[in-house]
């Protein structure tokens, strides 16, 4: 299972250095944001958050597409049919997250990761640092 990405915030974040588009996806219905017939571009802060939640929930390795890359995060491997001690899961999941995470060429830092388990899965924050103007904070909840 995923964590649940529904409460996604992002609190602040300057635009970004160009990376190609961006596009809305609502990770709630699965589809992406149309208006007027086109898709609706995002910059700044809100490309950041559709790049941090697509990443987190692609589990790495298992789509062809991204063969030969080091792209998605194993969060599945981690929750699912072990046993390992929650101490163990923090670690490996602070891990995995901050690695994915810093693949993108406009975060620089990953901060105060939180873990935090309720009965329906598990709460992660942590604060994104963008590279433009060098304190911007992005604050993402899943």
């Amino acid at each position: 299972m995923f964590p649940n990405t529904q409460d996604l915030n992002v609190t602040a974040a300057e635009d970004t250095a160009a990376t190609g588009k961006s596009f809305l996806f609502d990770f709630v219905s699965g589809d992406f944001v149309w208006r007027n017939g086109s898709l609706v571009e995002c910059d700044g802060a809100n490309a950041i958050r559709v790049w941090i939640e697509k990443i987190l929930r692609t589990e790495k390795e298992r789509f062809k597409i991204y063969d030969g890359t080091e792209y998605g995060c194993r969060i599945e491997d981690l929750l699912i049919g072990n046993n390992y001690s929650a101490a163990f899961i923090e670690a490996e999941l602070k891990r995995e997250v901050e690695d994915a995470l810093m693949q993108n060429p406009n975060i620089s830092a990953v901060a105060n990761f939180r873990l935090e388990r309720t009965a329906s899965g598990i709460i992660v924050s942590m604060e994104v640092e963008t590279n433009d103007a060098g304190s911007n904070t992005v604050t993402v909840t899943f």
